[in-house]
């Protein structure tokens, strides 16, 4: 904290940063399983990192959260044209 403080570093982009310095992190899943949130994150991490999931109990329902899409017959019809 102290050493970001005189940066003038955000937390936020201080810890991005060292993600590429790690060799192993402890993620609540969602950061990497969302494929949104995943693109940013994923894209610092290296080939070697091991990857920890906090909260993993939980990781079958928000894969399919994440990887759900919602159909309604308006884009039914506008897929067909």
């Amino acid at each position: 904290k102290v050493w970001g403080e005189a940066q003038q570093w955000c937390p936020y982009y201080l810890t991005r940063r060292a993600i590429n310095h790690a060799t192993i992190l402890v993620f609540n899943y969602q950061y990497v399983l969302d494929p949104k949130v995943a693109k940013l994150v994923s894209a610092e991490l290296e080939a070697e990192s091991i990857i920890v999931f906090d909260e993993a109990h939980n990781i079958d329902s928000v894969c399919l959260e994440a990887l759900s899409v919602t159909v309604n017959e308006r884009g039914l019809e506008m897929a067909t044209r």
